[in-house]
């Protein structure tokens, strides 16, 4: 698959979350199941797609020599899995979980619910200290593949890591108000641009490539093109959403966002963060007592679905 079917299969697995959201949230609920129920049947998926990766995972769970699994891993890469995915999701019947999967996989926690369910079996008395150590390479795995494959960050997992402990010591107040703080501390940076930083705080310098996660080129270039007609602290804040949601870059600061558009383009004038955190805050902001996000309704949805389509074509 080139990259343009690709970005094209990506744009129709979010097409199907966002108009099947009762299955969606039907697999979600699976996928949470503490009788792993969702994991079954992945599981089970897997082995009818490719038959022999039971035996593959059998043998795997009985070695207790090496921690990893990439062999694992290879079993299904090496095989024609990918193709029958793309494929059934194309041509689904009623029962597969296929297009479910691949949007949780795509747009949901995915990696963060591998992780919480495979902390939940370590806790638990009745599972033998080899499985439980099986289980600990597995967490370690999953971590560093969503870091490899550019889906989450070292700081995505830091982030995580801070809530669950504070989920576990019932300390969820103070996680809360530690988290206002670093969004207030974000938000009033540029009051702060004059004073010396934090000893051992590092401001974050990525420039746009490296906040990337793919098609660095063509989407620098179809950047730099919208940029000329699109420069409003509105028109960047969309922007931003629409590369981070679609997966298209890793989920970073305002500002670092903001220093990184200036530094590609030095000679197109870039509108100071403050604007384009004010406007993203209001774009994530509830509207009135509805559940939904400003920028799930109206001009700004529309705003950013069209963004996300022309960055993808």
């Amino acid at each position: 698959m080139g990259q343009q079917e690709y970005d094209n299969f990506k744009r129709l697995i979010k097409e199907w979350l966002d108009s099947h959201p009762n299955e969606y949230a039907d697999f979600v609920e699976e996928m949470n199941d503490k009788k792993f129920k969702g994991f079954f049947n992945i599981f089970n998926t897997a082995v009818r797609l490719v038959p022999k990766y039971k035996e593959a995972a059998r043998k795997r769970i009985g070695d207790d020599r090496n921690p990893d699994f990439e062999e694992l891993e290879n079993v299904l890469l090496q095989s024609d899995l990918a193709e029958k995915i793309v494929n059934e999701f194309h041509t689904p019947n009623k029962r597969s979980i296929v297009p479910a999967m691949l949007a949780w996989l795509y747009y949901g926690r995915s990696y963060e619910c591998m992780v919480e369910q495979g902390e939940e079996l370590t806790k638990r008395k009745d599972i033998p200290t080899l499985y439980k150590w099986l289980v600990s390479g597995m967490v370690k795995f999953i971590i560093r593949k969503s870091i490899a494959n550019g889906m989450r960050t070292k700081e995505d997992w830091q982030v995580f890591r801070k809530q669950q402990k504070a989920i576990e010591e019932n300390t969820l107040v103070e996680w809360a108000i530690e988290e206002d703080e670093d969004m207030d501390e974000e938000e009033t940076d540029m009051l702060q641009e004059e004073q010396p930083k934090t000893a051992g705080r590092k401001a974050d310098t990525r420039t746009l490539p490296e906040l990337l996660i793919e098609r660095h080129d063509i989407l620098i270039e179809r950047i730099g093109t919208r940029l000329k007609t699109h420069a409003t602290e509105t028109d960047i804040a969309r922007l931003f959403i629409a590369l981070v949601e679609y997966r298209f870059m890793r989920k970073c600061p305002i500002k670092t966002f903001r220093n990184a558009l200036h530094e590609q383009f030095n000679e197109q004038e870039i509108v100071h963060e403050r604007g384009i955190q004010k406007a993203y805050k209001n774009l994530i902001s509830p509207l009135g007592n509805s559940k939904k996000l400003v920028k799930d309704i109206g001009e700004d949805h529309e705003a950013i679905e069209e963004l996300k389509a022309y960055l993808s074509n």
